[in-house]
Parts: structure tokens; C-alpha cells; sequence
């Protein structure tokens, strides 16, 4: 069976990092360890700390309908990407069909190159040209 994919736009984000549950004891498994995390349509949500464990669901308390809460998107536009990314990317343009050309134009990216940045904040540190 092939796999499924689906185009996810910016606005699909949301932030979460004001809700996640601070680290209780020391040596409890934190966020950042999660392997694997899966939603179901019923509300449950089980994740594994390591690929081969079997699915074990998150302990949580129940919510009240009054406590629900729409959180605030991850992204207001589409994020920007480096400079130098874009360029590098404008430079493959040759490399694949034209008509993707357009959406490699649209993507948005910094004013200025970091190399840039961190280069005159180089020169202004050292006063050297």
C-alpha cells in the first residue's frame, strides 16, 4: 500500500510551548524524548520513547468543555528562510522542469544573508576591514 501524504500550509501549526507540562521528577521522560506520538479521532493520544516499545497512552486528566481552548497559530505567514537557502535554491532551478520554477520564486526569505550579518558583526568586533 502506498503512502499517503498531505500538503500541510503554515496555518496548520499551532503553538504549544505554554501548554507542555513542565518536567515533574527528575529522570521522568520529557517531551523532547518522543519517538513517536499518535492522535485518534477519539481524543486518546499514546506515543512511544523508543521505536520497538508498544504504543502506551499519555496519562492525562480529562478536560471539561468549559476548559477547552483554541490555541494561537505557530505561524502568522509563511516563515522565511535563510537567504543564502534561497539563493542556493534559485541555483538549482536549472536542474529541475520550469514549471516549478514559480514556486521556488515565492518562497519567502530573509532581506539580508546571515554569512552577511555574521561577517560585518565579525568586522565590527574586530575593527578590521
Amino acid at each position: 500500500m502506498p503512502y499517503r501524504a498531505e500538503y500541510l500550509k503554515h496555518t496548520f501549526f499551532s503553538d504549544y510551548s505554554y501548554s507542555m507540562a513542565r518536567e515533574k521528577n527528575t529522570g521522568d521522560p520529557t517531551v523532547n524524548e518522543l519517538e513517536w506520538i499518535q492522535y485518534e479521532p477519539s481524543g486518546r493520544i499514546y506515543y512511544k520513547l523508543h521505536l520497538e516499545d508498544q504504543l502506551t497512552e499519555l496519562p492525562r486528566r480529562p478536560l471539561l468543555i468549559s476548559n477547552l481552548f483554541a490555541f494561537p497559530r505557530l505561524y502568522t505567514s509563511r516563515p522565511a528562510i535563510p537567504r543564502d537557502k534561497w539563493t542556493d535554491l534559485q541555483s538549482m532551478k536549472k536542474f529541475i522542469p520550469s514549471d516549478t520554477h514559480a514556486f521556488y520564486d515565492s518562497i519567502p526569505c530573509e532581506e539580508e544573508s546571515r554569512r552577511q550579518v555574521a561577517r560585518k558583526l565579525k568586522q565590527k568586533c574586530c575593527g578590521c576591514n
